[in-house]
């Protein structure tokens, strides 16, 4: 069962004659004073700046949630735009507000070269404190904890390291059956991560199909051959939820929440990894998992595996569309780890003060290398799609 949620824009004008500021707010009928009581006014936010006078300013929840050290609530109640820039005589000044299930996540200047702030009127039950080096978790000091540790030293996922066993345990494995030739049944695989007991995060292009019934979750899995039954718990899928603007054509926002039938039973083998806050800067070190071929075109591997690798910056020099606001770009330029076939939907993971942060779910790839010609890995960038997924597991 699909749940669509639906995308909406408002605009709005305003002239201007002499004023120092014009303010916008949405919904209309917040005011500055009505944001009281059991709310209060965000400070203000100017997360991007137009670079010249046919520019266009776009101020993102998405962003200023991720990438500003102030505070800021997960789904705010409305939303002020307030121009920053020197103001002109008899101009049309305008913005369009993005919503999502009536929840405000974008404010746009229709008004070419004019810059504008904006602050958030949020409950103050529902703030989330953010700062540029310690993440923002999902409601628990236990995520991202594994009492199996990780080896971090030469481990490749291209080539063939394996993990310690269970030493990752919000890693969980995603297969759909589909018919693939007369009178069979195949089997497609992809990885995804455990955000909480009932809830999946993996990449919308791993979903071939609506029928919940074809699909199967096991968490605790090391060796997809092997008997592991005193670690595994398989669960079916209860609901499928595609973000709205998925793109099965260019990729564009490549996330998937799989809402479970019964909750996983948490124990040294099942985990859930932390959401993020700040993004991974240019350089550092992140870490692939999956069981994903060892070449393109080839089968799944049996066992987990792992690589570190690095975030690599300014990705549009090797992908055309790379979208800096939603995706990450990764890679080793030296020995070429790799995600490849098969790893699809699993997580980009950083650490934190002993807890695993999931930065990135493995969207797609050039090939099963990522050194000479080859181009990085791209991850979706988890951390631009907050609101939605928090407004999905909560």
């Amino acid at each position: 069962m699909l749940l669509l949620l639906v995308i909406s824009t408002f605009v709005c004008n305003s002239l201007i004659q002499a004023i120092p500021s014009v303010s916008f707010f949405y919904p209309n009928s917040l005011t500055d004073s009505t944001c009281k009581g059991d709310y209060s006014w965000t400070e203000w936010f100017n997360s991007f700046q137009p670079k010249n006078d046919i520019d266009f300013d776009q101020e993102l929840l998405s962003k200023i949630q991720a990438e500003n050290g102030r505070d800021i609530c997960a789904i705010p109640k409305g939303i002020q735009a307030q121009t920053v820039s020197a103001l002109k005589i008899d101009i049309n000044y305008a913005v369009s507000w993005k919503a999502t299930n009536g929840i405000i996540t974008a404010c746009i200047s229709r008004t070419p070269g004019v810059d504008f702030r904006v602050r958030f009127c949020c409950a103050n039950s529902d703030f989330i404190t953010t700062t540029t080096t310690t993440p923002r978790p999902i409601d628990s000091h236990t995520c991202g904890r594994t009492q199996i540790k990780p080896s971090l030293q030469f481990t490749r996922i291209f080539g063939g390291a394996r993990a310690i066993p269970h030493s990752w345990p919000w890693q969980v494995l995603y297969e759909e059956e589909k018919p693939c030739e007369t009178n069979r049944i195949c089997i497609e695989t992809c990885g995804g991560t455990l955000l909480d007991s009932y809830h999946v995060l993996t990449a919308a292009h791993c979903i071939r199909g609506k029928n919940v019934e074809h699909i199967l979750i096991t968490a605790g899995v090391h060796n997809r051959q092997i008997d592991e039954s005193n670690t595994r718990q398989e669960k079916k899928v209860a609901r499928i939820f595609l973000h709205p603007d998925w793109n099965s054509e260019t990729l564009a926002n490549d996330l998937a929440i799989l809402q479970l039938s019964k909750p996983v039973e948490f124990n040294k083998y099942v985990q859930p990894a932390c959401l993020p806050g700040p993004d991974p800067p240019s350089n550092s070190d992140v870490i692939l998992i999956g069981w994903g071929a060892e070449q393109m075109g080839g089968n799944p591997y049996d066992e987990l595996k792992q690589a570190q690798v690095k975030v690599i910056g300014e990705c549009h020099r090797f992908w055309n569309l790379f979208d800096e606001e939603n995706q990450i770009c990764v890679g080793q330029i030296v020995s070429g780890d790799s995600a490849c076939q098969g790893d699809s939907g699993g997580p980009l993971l950083q650490q934190y003060n002993d807890q695993w942060i999931v930065q990135g779910v493995a969207s797609f790839v050039d090939d099963c290398k990522t050194n000479g010609d080859f181009p990085p890995n791209i991850y979706v960038k988890v951390s631009a799609y907050l609101t939605w997924i928090k407004s999905i597991i909560n």
